[in-house]
C-alpha cells in the first residue's frame, strides 16, 4: 500500500460452526421478460437493465404490465460491477467502462478514463454519518481507486489486483472496505482523525469469495464453505459448501447457491433453505435492494423472498404534533400486525391503516412497527418507525425563547421590519403566517431556518390552545 497507509494485524478471530437454519422459505417466482440476458444490473431504484439483441433496456418489474425503455446500445459493457446513484443520475461501473444512466439515456462517463486499467470490482461505501456521498472504491489489474468528489485518489498495492473482489465492513469508526486477494482479506478505513488505515483478517485459509451485506454482515467462503463475520469479529461457519456467493450492499439478504445446486436464503439472521429456487451458479445473477435474486437463463425470472408491502406516512425520525395517519399498501389480504412500543394496535381496513393520536401516546418516544404476513411460504415484511411526541408547549417555556433567539432582531421593538410579534397575542394572530414562513424555511430571514423540533414546537403550542 502507498506510503501514509498504516498497516497493522488483526488478531485470529475465533471460529466456531452454527447453521442457524429456519427450515424452508418459498420466494415468489415471476418471469420478468421472456429473453436471457449477458447484462442484467439491478439498480438502486428498483428497475433492472438487461440485453437484448444488442440494445440495452430499462424495465420496472413492480409495475403492471410495464414496457422496457430503450436506453442505449449494448457496447463493450462487460461485467458490471456496481451501479451507485449520483447527482440525480445512476453511475454503473463495468469492466468495459463507466457509464451513466439518466433520464433513459445511457451514456459513457469520463471517470474511466482516469483510471488506469479495466475495472475489475467496485463499491460504494455509505458514509460515516450517513448522509451524503460515501466514498467510491475502483480496482483495477493494479491499483485501487477511492472517489471523492468526483476526484480519483489512487492507492497502489505491491501485487496484482487482477482477481480483487470488493465488499463493504462495519468498524467501530464506520463503514470500511473489504479487498480480497490470492491469499488474505485486507480491510481498509478511516479512523476518527480521517486517517486511511489497513488491517489483515486472519483468515484459515485462502479466500475464495467475499460479500457483505445492508446490515453490516461480512460474509467470507474459505474451503469452499460459507463463513460470516459479524461485529463481534468471529468467524461463524455456516455449514454450506458454496458455488456462488451473491450479496448487495443495499440488500438485507445474501443468495448462496451450493455445490449441489441447492439455493439458501439468509434473512433476518436466518439461513432458509429455498427449495423452489433452481439456477445455475454459472448463469448472470444479480440481487436487488429489496433482496430479489434476478437469473438470466433462457428468461430473466425473478425470486422475491418477500411479497409487497409499504408503509407510507410520517418518515422514521418524525416529530408528531397532530394525529398521524400511516397507509398500509398490500398485495391481496395478507395478515397485518401493528404494535405501538410493543403494544398491539387497531388495524383499520378499506383502505388498510393505522391511526394514531399524539395525545393519546403522550409525550415522548414511540415506534410504530407494522408486520405483513402472506400465507404463501414467502417471508414476512416489517417496517419500523421511531417518531417523538410533542403535545405539551408553552407561550413561556418553548416559545417566546424562540422569539427572542431568532425573531426579536427584526420583529422586536428595535427592527426593522414592519410587523410585531413580542407578545404571545400578536404570535396568536398570524399563527398561520408564522408557521407557513419558518415551515419552508423563509424565516428567519438571513439566517438558518428553525430545526424540525423547534417548528413541531410551535405547532404544538397552536394545537395545545395557545397555552401560556
Amino acid at each position: 500500500m502507498r506510503r501514509g497507509l498504516a498497516a497493522v494485524l488483526f488478531a485470529s478471530l475465533a471460529s466456531c460452526s452454527a447453521i442457524d437454519e429456519g427450515g424452508d422459505v418459498h420466494p415468489a417466482r415471476s418471469e420478468v421478460l421472456p429473453m436471457g440476458s449477458a447484462v442484467l444490473v439491478a439498480l438502486p431504484d428498483g428497475t433492472i437493465v438487461v440485453e437484448d439483441d444488442g440494445r440495452l433496456l430499462q424495465y420496472d418489474p413492480r409495475a403492471a404490465d410495464a414496457e422496457p425503455t430503450v436506453v442505449g446500445p449494448a457496447t463493450d459493457i462487460g461485467e458490471v460491477h456496481a451501479a451507485v446513484p449520483m447527482d440525480g443520475a445512476i453511475l454503473v461501473l463495468a469492466s468495459g467502462g463507466t457509464f451513466i444512466l439518466r433520464e433513459d439515456a445511457w451514456i459513457p462517463s469520463p471517470l474511466a478514463d482516469a483510471l488506469d486499467g479495466p475495472i475489475v470490482d467496485a463499491l460504494l461505501l455509505p458514509s460515516p454519518t450517513g448522509r451524503g456521498q460515501g466514498d467510491l472504491w475502483i480496482a483495477t489489474a493494479s491499483s485501487l481507486y477511492r472517489v471523492v468528489d468526483g476526484v480519483a485518489e489512487r492507492l497502489t498495492l505491491d501485487e496484482s489486483l487482477a482477481d480483487a473482489q470488493l465488499a463493504p465492513a462495519r468498524r467501530p469508526e464506520g463503514p470500511a472496505l473489504w479487498v480480497r486477494l490470492a491469499d488474505r482479506v485486507l480491510e481498509i478505513w478511516r479512523d476518527r482523525s480521517g486517517v486511511i488505515r489497513t488491517a489483515a483478517l486472519i483468515l484459515e485459509g485462502a479466500p475464495d469469495a467475499i460479500g457483505g451485506d445492508a446490515d453490516g454482515n461480512g460474509w467470507v467462503v474459505l474451503g469452499g464453505r460459507l463463513h460470516s463475520i459479524g461485529a463481534d469479529r468471529r468467524l461463524v461457519d455456516r455449514g454450506v459448501e458454496v458455488a456462488r456467493l451473491l450479496t448487495s450492499p443495499l440488500s438485507h439478504e445474501v443468495w448462496v447457491i451450493d455445490a449441489a445446486g441447492a439455493s439458501w436464503l439468509h434473512a433476518d439472521g436466518t439461513l432458509f433453505h429455498a427449495p423452489d429456487v433452481t439456477v445455475d451458479p454459472t448463469q448472470v445473477l444479480a440481487v436487488a435492494a429489496d433482496g430479489s435474486l434476478y437469473a438470466s437463463g433462457a428468461s430473466i425470472v425473478r425470486y422475491a423472498p418477500r411479497r409487497y408491502a409499504r408503509v407510507r406516512g410520517a418518515p422514521d425520525g418524525s416529530l408528531l404534533v397532530t394525529p398521524q395517519t400511516f397507509d398500509i399498501e398490500v398485495e391481496g389480504s395478507p395478515t397485518i400486525e401493528a404494535t405501538i412500543d410493543g403494544e398491539a394496535v387497531a388495524v383499520a381496513a378499506d383502505p388498510n391503516r393505522v391511526e394514531l393520536d399524539p395525545v393519546a401516546l403522550g409525550e415522548g418516544s414511540h415506534e410504530l412497527v407494522v408486520r405483513v404476513v402472506y400465507d404463501d411460504g414467502t417471508l414476512p415484511v416489517t417496517d419500523r418507525r421511531a417518531f417523538e411526541v410533542i403535545t405539551n408547549a408553552t407561550w413561556t417555556e418553548d416559545v417566546q425563547p424562540l422569539y427572542d433567539a431568532h425573531c426579536a432582531a427584526c420583529h422586536g421593538p428595535e427592527g426593522s421590519a414592519v410587523t410585531r410579534l413580542g407578545t404571545r397575542e400578536e404570535w396568536q394572530t398570524r399563527i398561520e403566517v408564522i408557521l407557513q414562513n419558518v415551515d419552508q424555511g423563509r424565516m428567519p430571514l438571513g439566517r438558518a431556518p428553525l430545526s424540525r423540533r423547534e417548528v413541531a414546537l410551535i405547532q404544538a403550542w397552536q394545537v395545545g390552545g395557545f397555552d401560556e
